[in-house]
């Protein structure tokens, strides 16, 4: 399936405000029937070189965030869990 290019503007100036891109073979295509909204997140609340945003909280309306690994912490991460595997194994039983 093939979706055409989805743009969010401002109604009272024209000005883009996100370009959603074309998808081709879309598993999951756009909800023809979407209702946009918007929350207002103050300046400099979020730090954006180590959180992203993965969603909103509907309940509260605010934003849900998801701290963004470095190499040297996803690396400690799996050496982690590799740890935790092997220790479970040496163990026989199931973590």
């Amino acid at each position: 399936m093939q979706v055409g290019n989805r743009i969010y503007y401002n109604a009272s100036t024209g000005n883009i405000l996100f370009t959603a891109g074309e998808i081709n073979n879309a598993e999951a295509p756009r909800d023809v029937d979407e209702i946009v909204e918007f929350i207002d997140v103050d300046y400099g609340s979020i730090d954006y070189s180590k959180n992203m945003i993965i969603g909103i909280d509907m309940e509260n309306r605010v934003p849900i965030l998801q701290p963004i690994e470095n190499e040297e912490q996803r690396r400690i991460r799996e050496l982690e869990d590799a740890l935790l595997l092997a220790a479970d194994a040496e163990n026989g039983g199931i973590l």
